[in-house]
């Protein structure tokens, strides 16, 4: 049923306080993520065998076939981010895209469970990296309108817990069914957790909605930055040395400036809303550091199954054995935003990056089979997920920080639609390119160098992410907001 009946209805929708509590658009949101990284992660440590085994694909051509697939599902990712946004915000509703990009994932894992050319997998791979698009697009701006602010960092930490612990502990658990039970059981899982996803996003209400099925003209809330946060900012630049090292950078942006030759000043004419925030330092640091998490991820997805399988001649039980090292972390992912709300995103996600610098440096000496370089293996993968978690989660609450602030400085620019969806949408970019990106690069480093040189360029991509998080990331004031009632 369309969501904007309700407003004309006289009977309030069934369980409407249920519906649209926060707590179950939350757990919706949580399981869409799950399910983004599940379905994504589930035939990691299944293709490099079954492209051999169904597909006819000769060996060495196995890591083309497995970055190519990872490539195509990141560039649909990034072209259907900003799609869903649009759509969120032109419908009104965050719930719909949602839905349709339930129905599209199942489309993508039915074609990916039959398909046995290579080419089909990637058609399939192009449906769910367009489904996914829905989650970050339309799930994460859902989170944003629906909880309160110092609550934040907590939900968002809990939203990609679900993310990372899909995106990890699919290749476990794919691994051991594929091992014992074989090809098609592995995707009676994929559809299981695909179908509760598809039921949740049908049956939840909006926090609008349900404002609207009570009165008509309410009341609503709007969180928006604290005053002292939002002081003016001077042209095209941040402030950073002489300040203190917890204050909020602060960026004023300009649309409307420069030659008409320019084509900044085009761009800036054409897509105000996009150049505006993008024009912030803040927000390009936070999803440059999201992207960097995207990239050092999606180089295992695509590297650690056949380094584990020449190194220690594991099978796809082992493959999906050794991805638990990365995936416990993620279980506390709440607790990550909570430390986030209290320290501040910068603090958090630094030492998120020094912590997966370090180990991403020590792996590159597991080079032989034995039993230190497994145990080795195991806590560095372990180390390495905790670090990645407290990279994400401070950065991707503290673009919503930075969004309210923008939009408080430009609300002609950004009118009813705000910013969160737009925002992101960059987010759901980041992601899609890094799935692009991380695979293609450390492929070739992995398969023409070595392991090693794989592992140095992926600390190369951790340090170059945090310079952007130290100068520009939000401190320990940056998720303080009050709640501002305006009029619908």
């Amino acid at each position: 049923m369309d969501e904007h009946a309700f407003s004309t209805r006289k009977t309030k929708p069934v369980l409407l306080k249920l519906r649209s509590s926060k707590w179950l658009i939350g757990f919706t949101v949580f399981v869409a993520a799950f399910n983004d990284g599940f379905g994504y992660g589930a035939v990691v440590p299944v293709l490099p065998f079954s492209l051999v085994e169904r597909s006819g694909v000769r060996e060495k051509d196995v890591q083309f076939w497995l970055s190519t697939l990872l490539v195509a599902f990141g560039l649909s990712l990034t072209v259907a981010a900003p799609i869903t946004a649009w759509a969120g915000d032109k419908l009104g509703n965050r719930r719909m895209p949602m839905i349709l990009g339930s129905l599209l994932a199942l489309v993508g894992t039915a074609v990916f469970c039959v398909a046995e050319a290579p080419w089909l997998l990637v058609v399939a791979r192009l449906c769910q990296g367009a489904s996914n698009g829905a989650v970050y697009s339309a799930g994460l701006p859902l989170i944003a309108d629906t909880v309160r602010p110092d609550e934040v960092g907590s939900w968002m930490g809990f939203v990609f817990s679900g993310m990372t612990g899909g995106f990890l502990l699919s290749p476990f658990l794919a691994g051991i069914v594929y091992a014992k039970a074989g090809y098609f059981p592995v995707f009676i899982l994929v559809f299981a957790a695909l179908a509760f996803d598809l039921f949740l996003r049908i049956i939840i209400i909006e926090k609008k909605t349900m404002a609207r099925s009570i009165s008509n003209g309410g009341q609503r809330e709007r969180y928006k930055a604290r005053p002292n946060e939002s002081s003016h900012r001077s042209s095209g630049s941040s402030t950073v040395n002489g300040t203190d090292p917890d204050e909020t950078p602060k960026a004023t942006i300009t649309v409307n400036s420069g030659s008409k030759l320019n084509p900044a000043y085009w761009f800036r004419n054409a897509f105000p809303r996009m150049a505006t925030l993008l024009s912030s330092p803040r927000l390009s640091a936070a999803v440059y550091g999201c992207f960097t998490y995207g990239t050092v991820i999606c180089s295992f997805d695509a590297i650690l199954p056949l380094f584990v399988n020449r190194t220690f001649g594991w099978d796809s039980q082992g493959v999906g054995l050794i991805f638990l090292a990365l995936t416990v972390p993620a279980l506390a992912g709440a607790a990550y935003g909570a430390v986030s709300d209290r320290y501040g995103p910068r603090r958090v996600s630094l030492s998120g990056f020094v912590m997966a610098s370090v180990s991403l440096a020590l792996l590159a000496f597991v080079r032989d089979d034995s039993n230190v370089a497994k145990a080795g293996l195991t806590v560095l993968l372990l180390t390495l997920g905790t670090g990645m978690n407290l990279i994400l989660t401070p950065l991707a609450a503290d673009m919503l920080y930075e969004a309210n602030i923008i939009e408080e400085h430009n609300p002609d620019v950004f009118g009813d639609a705000g910013t969160y969806a737009l925002v992101y949408s960059f987010l759901c970019a980041a992601f899609g390119l890094a799935t692009s990106v991380g695979p293609a690069w450390s492929g070739f480093m992995y398969e023409d160098i070595s392991w090693a040189a794989a592992m140095v360029s992926l600390v190369a991509f951790c340090l170059l992410g945090g310079v952007g998080v130290f100068f520009y990331t939000g401190g320990a004031e940056a998720g303080k907001r009050v709640r501002l009632d305006e009029h619908v």
